[in-house]
């Protein structure tokens, strides 16, 4: 998906919703940074992530954010003050980073939206240290729960948003194409993020115009279709009947040391 300043506001807004905060805070607690640690962020959006870590390395550690986006990393940028965080324009398939410089690469909610997986998990090997780790968050979009009294049209919408990411299911089969590539995989998990109402607070809500913009602009659905959709789910939550799940699939790797 394409960033432009508005769309790149709303994502950022997305950031610092509360469900993602707490999913922020998880990543940085499975990744038990160590003080002087050199990190890598691929798919580094605004930036947040990259904070937190830079905090818990500290001054003599080194964080880096990569984005494709140059809107993200101009934002990114913008609220940086610390001198060992930095953030370069890049593609995840081939990254401009030296042979092992890091102990560890980071990469949330960026792998789907790969369309040259083996290219993406290979790079993630090359730049990582001989016993370095990682952790990989990526959305199985088909596990995604929403309820709706018109089930049919709930299924038409989300069927075509599913072609926002190049893998939509990726989660089931990014475990063998990180072993592929030779990585240890070490741990799969599943951080779940549940709503039962529509609020500014929670991520569904925050998800729903980026799912609307962009049915909208590929056409697949009417605006009338889309506009009934999202009238349903505040009067759902007005009725008390409002409910969204879905799971964010962790897969922590290592490189091994030969």
């Amino acid at each position: 998906m394409d960033y432009d300043e508005a769309a790149s506001k709303r994502l950022e807004a997305v950031y610092l919703g509360a469900d993602v905060i707490a999913q922020r805070e998880e990543t940085i607690r499975r990744l038990n940074l160590v003080a002087g640690e050199h990190v890598l962020d691929i798919g580094s959006g605004p930036g947040f992530l990259c904070q937190s870590i830079a905090e818990r390395v500290g001054a003599k550690g080194l964080v880096k954010g990569i984005d494709l986006s140059s809107t993200m990393i101009d934002r990114a940028v913008n609220r940086n003050s610390r001198e060992w965080l930095s953030y370069a324009q890049g593609n995840a398939t081939a990254l401009n980073e030296s042979d092992e410089s890091y102990d560890v690469v980071v990469s949330t909610q960026v792998a789907e939206y790969v369309p040259e997986i083996e290219a993406f998990c290979s790079e993630c090997l090359r730049v990582l240290k001989p016993g370095g780790r990682g952790l990989i968050i990526a959305t199985d979009w088909d596990m995604l729960a929403w309820y709706s009294d018109n089930p049919e049209r709930m299924n038409r919408v989300l069927n075509a948003f599913k072609p926002h990411c190049a893998d939509s299911i990726l989660p089931r089969t990014l475990g063998s194409r990180l072993k592929n590539a030779g990585f240890n995989v070490i741990n799969v998990s599943a951080y779940p993020i549940v709503n039962t109402d529509w609020n500014d607070d929670n991520y569904s809500t925050k998800i729903a115009p980026f799912i609307t913009d962009y049915i909208k602009s590929k056409k697949s659905l009417s605006e009338s279709e889309m506009n009934d959709w999202t009238e349903e789910l505040e009067q759902l939550a007005a009725q008390g009947r409002y409910y969204f799940a879905t799971n964010r699939i962790i897969f922590e790797i290592l490189k091994p040391l030969e």
